[in-house]
């Protein structure tokens, strides 16, 4: 179950390992850097441009809801002017003191003052019941608690609900006033009343009215006013030709305002931006802006700035490269070549011109000098190293003809000798000193001064132990030779050939007792783990049955023994040894690897 989660990381991992690479190859190279400069150096400068354009942007995107809210704002300055004014021309018939009769003529003359603009005017008694009204209205209602002035010299307001619509349509204008006699002294407390329409015609609106800027007929500013829900909406202009109500997401936002209590907020959309708020006499009223010429000419220009900005840039960042390719990659490129070429064994050309930079000029010319300066080295130390390879060779024969000797010394030593564990004992010696003569002549015959092919050195080193203990002409022991084709270096060659000779000469010697017949496996092989493996096996009596046997048992536990012992921990490695159907020795060692110059001459 857990092969997909285990098997989507690492390839998330080589993804991430292929980016960085990618990266740091764009980054790694002449033309990545410098553009990486231009950029950064241009980074303050577009941020800069870019902060103050979208500043700009975010302005003219928000200008529609400035100017909405600001509609909500007149709309309460000027109901409230109205009803000022209204209920100032109201108390100042109040203070005329006239009776009912008088009262009712002074109405008519505000009524016709204000060229019919209220519906009704009326006066009322102290209990609400209207004495006389003039206006469109037939209906006089009482008036009610709600719509008295709280206290003398108060302007009552209230709405009035359309009975249709269920929009606030009108509001009543209330004031307190005496009701004279026919000698002009106060008689009796009353009301004097005034129906105000709340909403606005643009016919009826003198030029120099102020309202005219908000009531244009297909304008940019939409105003409608909405009950205390805001589930119906009405126009506040009913000759502008505005829609008869916002669309439906708009009347969702207005209801959500109003259910949380936010009397005032705005919200941009596509097709403008909406402000709602509360005016004079507790009327919610929508109001909507949408982008002016000059605006959309704005979020244009933006658009365009910013596409060209870019552009700008990009063709900075072409023209940079490009600049930079010709100015300074080329000449690097050729330098580089051309140190290449000689790295490879050719010849370094480079001719500087006055197009390349002085300091890639300077850098050919030291170049120059420095390949110079080298090629002369370079044939001293070849000559040099042909003087130390010959004396390596005459070194190597020199000590391959003193070890010749030495084991002819020992071997007619031995031959004068009675005693035949004395014999033995030189025997083993010239043993020794001969495979040390056959790895010297190895290294000076073929030519490897620095490293040994341990196949074909084997193999001759043991014909030449059975040769020596005379057991080459016979077929009663037949030596397998299992030896990779492996490189050794000189110091590890000398203690396994000196193993390799004691192992072999003790199996040789004591394993086949009585002229028995048997196998002698000799065998190197290299590990992964950078080590090595080296056994030598035979399928003889063993050593158990060696301990019966003085001479054998003195050859296993001796010096041979220890020899072997003290070159395996030389080479830094571990000896074991098997007794099971004959004997087997096993050494594991780290194997050191000659180095590249070494193998390469």
């Amino acid at each position: 179950m857990s092969v997909f989660p285990s098997s989507g990381r690492p390839r998330r991992a080589v993804r991430h390992r292929s980016l960085f690479t990618w990266v740091g190859r764009v980054f790694d190279a002449v033309r990545g850097r410098m553009m990486a400069i231009i950029l950064l150096a241009a980074m303050p400068i577009a941020l800069i441009g870019a902060v103050q354009a979208w500043h700009s942007y975010h302005n003219t995107l928000e200008a529609p809801g400035y100017r909405t809210d600001q509609t909500v704002a007149r709309i309460d300055l000027e109901l409230r002017h109205e009803s000022e004014h209204l209920g100032s021309l109201l108390q100042a018939v109040s203070r005329m003191r006239l009776d009912d009769e008088g009262l009712r003529r002074m109405l008519e003359l505000v009524q016709s003052l204000t060229s019919r603009h209220y519906t009704q005017i009326a006066l009322a008694d102290d209990r609400g019941n209207i004495l006389a009204s003039v206006g469109s209205r037939s209906d006089a209602l009482q008036l009610t608690t709600e719509d008295m002035p709280r206290f003398q010299g108060d302007i009552g307001m209230v709405p009035i609900i359309d009975p249709v619509t269920r929009v606030p349509a009108y509001f009543r204008i209330t004031v307190t006033t005496m009701i004279g006699d026919e000698n002009g002294r106060p008689a009796r407390s009353g009301y004097l009343t005034a129906i105000m329409p709340l909403s606005w015609r643009s016919g009826m609106l003198q030029g120099s009215d102020p309202r005219l800027d908000l009531v244009q007929q297909n304008g940019l500013i939409e105003i409608w006013v909405l009950d205390n829900q805001a589930r119906r909406a009405v126009p506040l202009c009913a000759d502008c030709r505005w829609d008869a109500s916002p669309s439906e997401p708009i009347m969702r936002w207005a209801r959500f305002m109003l259910a949380h209590n936010q009397e005032h907020g705005h919200i941009t959309l596509p097709e403008g931006s909406f402000s709602i708020g509360r005016v004079q006499g507790g009327v919610f009223v929508l109001a909507m802006t949408r982008r002016n010429a000059g605006e959309r000419h704005a979020v244009v220009m933006f658009a365009v700035s910013l596409v060209s900005s870019g552009l700008l840039l990009l063709v900075g960042l072409l023209g940079a490269s490009k600049s930079a390719d010709v100015l300074v990659i080329t000449p690097l490129r050729q330098l580089t070549d051309s140190v290449n070429q000689w790295q490879l064994g050719g010849m370094y050309d480079v001719r500087s011109n006055w197009a390349m930079p002085l300091e890639v000029r300077q850098l050919a010319h030291a170049f120059s000098k420095a390949t110079r300066r080298l090629a002369r080295h370079e044939k001293r130390l070849e000559r040099a190293q042909v003087r130390q390879e010959l004396l390596l060779k005459e070194m190597h024969h020199r000590v391959k003809n003193n070890l010749q000797i030495v084991a002819s010394l020992l071997n007619l030593q031995a031959g004068r000798i009675r005693q035949p564990a004395a014999r033995e004992e030189f025997a083993q010696a010239r043993d020794r000193v001969r495979a040390l003569a056959t790895l010297h002549r190895y290294l000076y015959a073929d030519g490897e001064l620095y490293s040994l092919n341990m196949q074909s050195f084997v193999r001759e080193l043991c014909g030449q132990i059975m040769h020596a203990i005379g057991e080459s002409d016979e077929s009663r022991i037949t030596l397998d030779i299992r030896v990779d084709d492996l490189l050794m270096v000189p110091d590890q060659a000398v203690p396994l050939a000196l193993i390799v000779t004691e192992a072999v000469s003790n199996t040789l010697k004591y394993a086949f007792p009585d002229r028995q017949h048997g196998t002698l496996e000799v065998g190197l092989r290299a590990l992964d783990d950078g080590r090595a493996c080296l056994w030598i096996a035979d399928n003889g009596v063993g050593m158990a049955a060696a301990r019966h046997n003085a001479a054998a048992e003195a050859a296993r536990g001796g010096i041979g023994m220890q020899l072997i012992r003290g070159f395996a921990r030389q080479l830094g490695g571990e000896l074991q040894l098997f007794e099971e159907n004959g004997t087997r020795y096993v050494l594991v060692f780290p194997l050191k690897q000659p180095e590249p110059d070494e193998l390469a001459d």
